[in-house]
Formats: C-alpha cells, structure tokens, sequence
C-alpha cells in the first residue's frame, strides 16, 4: 500500500473529523476493513428516528443549566448516543464505551464537580456538534426526500421485459432537476455551492486485488452525505422509498425493485417484496387476458401432473415453453386498438399452449404404433 502525496490531515485530528476513501464499488470509514455501499448512510438517515438522540442531549442540556447531580451521567449518555448517529456509528466505538461505564468507575468524589464545571465552559464543543448533526439530518431528510421523490415520481421501478432502464440522470434531467445537484442544498437554493473537501489518493488492498482510492475528510455529516450521495449517483446506487411500507431501502446497480427486504407491516413474516410480488402478479392476472390464459392453462396441466397424466420433466418444460409464448403474446397484447384484436391474440395464446401438448401426445402416439 501506498500514499501519493504526504498525508498531513491524520496528525492531531479530533476523532469527529471523519476519513473516508471512496472505492470503485464501496468506501470505507476510518481505518475499518468493512467496506460500506454508497448510499448505506443517506439511506439509514432518511429512515432515522432523531428524537431520542434530541432527547439525549435536552437532558444534559437542562442538567448543566440546573448543575444537577445527575450532569456526568447525561454527558455519558449523550456522548454513546452521538457515537451511534450514522456514519459515526461506523468507528466511534469508544464513545458507546465511555457511555455504558458507570459512573463511579469514570470519576470519583469531588472530580465529579470539577467535571460538571467543566461541562459548562463554552469550550467544550462535544453537544454543540452533536446538535448539529441533529439539525444536519433532519435537513437531510426534508431535501433529500423532496429531491428523490421528485425524481422518481411516477418512476416504474419493477422492470418489465423489453423495457429499458432509465440511467439516473436522464431521469433528473427529465424531471428539471439537474441544478439541484451542485448544491448541497438539493432544492432550498440551486445557488448554494457544494461543501469543499479535500482529497488524497493512495492504493488500497495489494496485488491484483489494488484500487486506487480517493481519501476525503469530512468535519460535518451534511458534507459526507452530499458526497456519498452524488457518487452513489454516479454509480447507479440511490435510495428508494419502498412501494408498500414507506420506509427507504437502498437500490444497488441493475436492480429495479419497487419494494424493500424488510418485514411487512401487514404481515411481519413475509417481506415486502414478497407481499410486493404476489400483489403485483394478482394485478397483471387479473387486468391482463395473456396472463389469465396462461394461468388458465398452468392450472390445466398442473392438475395433469397431479393425476400423474404429465410427468414433472414434461410439465416443467411445457411451463417454460408456455412463458415465452405468454411473453411473446403481452407486446402485441397491449399495442392493440381494438377489444376484437386484443381477443384474437388471447385466443391464438390458448391455442398455441394446448397445441404445444397436444403435438407432443401425437409424437408419443406415434413411437408406440411403430
């Protein structure tokens, strides 16, 4: 491994001043060996509760106003909850440390006073970060979610066959958002300028598993997110508000799902692309004749099966013969004009799936004759 250029920004850097090197396909954090998918923080920000974190930090706030007894235990729990904010969750894990030790291990009799007056000097800048990154992610979540569902309104992310995949920015430009994309803002002002960071390359990994990667520092989590964001972009990463619980999930590259990995609200033993799933194909069934026929007759020759009248091997090459016909028949299907025309291709698909049996049950027939 190696360094292009002398790294000065590691010398004396306070923990909260994050590293990052952005990869070709993920980045890591730190000097954590996990690598991350761009696009993991934005997405765990917009599905992010902030209020017990706001809780945190009113505590402390009210025990240093009223120079309570209670004001290490505050600054304890404050510190843990700003160590499990995202991002910072990543390699913070000192701070969860400092804030499951109890109190009397962390400092004793009258250095607990000395420590209450330290918690109200004004140079102790620790909750006015936090507050900070508290405002940053409630900001992220109203732009960020105002630009995503601007774009991909009315976007189709379930893919059908034959359809072409919009490349993300297309799709912004579509919707005339592309200003907003040089401004960290990502709607309140297309003027505002992207936050400046700086940046380093240097390898990473060794011998046929090296990258070159770009190494950037980051003093707010606004800053990260805007960078993390526009290079998931850029890579056909983007989060996605999931089409049957709301909440977001992360798209990675050459998917098109509509619906998230997570529990069903309805239904907590299934998933919502499982539920997804099923409801998207009780749709297609039931607004689309193809479909209807081609269920019709799976139905036919699964019960054939049943009766052991069809083997397994003749029924599971009959099923995929019976997809490409059923494909082949949805294109022309929906270009009709006409309900008569729409009926005929219907018709012809029902033909064409009992012919595809019935010509081999003459083959059959013909073996045993000879």
């Amino acid at each position: 491994m190696g360094v292009l250029g002398k790294d000065l920004f590691d010398f004396h850097r306070p923990q909260t001043n994050t590293k990052v090197e952005f990869g070709a396909s993920a980045y890591w954090v730190e000097d954590r060996t996990m690598p991350q998918p761009y696009g993991a923080v934005l997405t765990e920000i917009l599905n992010l509760d902030v209020a017990p974190f706001q809780e945190l930090l009113n505590q402390l706030n009210t025990a240093v106003q009223e120079k309570s007894d209670n004001v290490l235990r505050a600054y304890m729990d404050m510190k843990k909850g700003l160590a499990s904010l995202p991002l910072y969750r990543l390699y913070l894990e000192d701070f969860r440390v400092f804030g499951d030790m109890p109190v009397e291990e962390f400092v004793i009799g009258d250095a607990q006073d000395a420590f209450a007056e330290f918690m109200m000097q004004e140079d102790n800048d620790l909750p006015a970060f936090m507050q900070q990154q508290i405002d940053d992610i409630r900001w992220i979540q109203e732009r960020y979610a105002w630009f995503l569902d601007g774009v991909f309104a009315d976007a189709v992310f379930e893919k059908k066959k034959g359809q072409k995949k919009i490349p993300l920015a297309p799709m912004i430009c579509s919707r005339g958002y592309e200003a907003f994309i040089s401004g960290v803002s990502l709607g309140e002002n297309p003027e505002t300028d992207a936050p400046p960071v700086k940046t380093q390359y240097r390898i990473r990994g060794e011998k046929e598993k090296a990258e070159i990667v770009e190494r950037m520092y980051f003093d707010r989590l606004l800053d990260f997110v805007y960078v993390e964001f526009m290079k998931g972009l850029q890579k056909g990463f983007v989060p996605k508000r999931c089409a049957n619980c709301g909440r977001w999930f992360l798209q990675k590259p050459g998917a098109t799902f509509a619906y998230c990995a997570g529990p069903a609200p309805e239904d907590p033993g299934k998933t919502c692309r499982e539920i997804g799933a099923a409801s998207s194909f009780k749709d297609k069934v039931a607004n689309n004749e193809v479909w209807q026929v081609q269920q019709r007759a799976y139905k036919k020759y699964y019960a054939r099966t049943m009766r052991k009248d069809m083997t397994k091997a003749e029924f599971e090459a009959w099923t995929r013969d019976a997809e490409q016909k059923r494909d082949a028949a949805l294109e022309p299907y929906a270009r009709a004009e006409s309900e008569e025309e729409r009926q005929r291709i219907a018709q012809e698909l029902a033909e064409a799936l009992n012919e595809a049996w019935k010509e081999k049950q003459r083959r059959v027939l013909k073996i045993y004759e000879k």
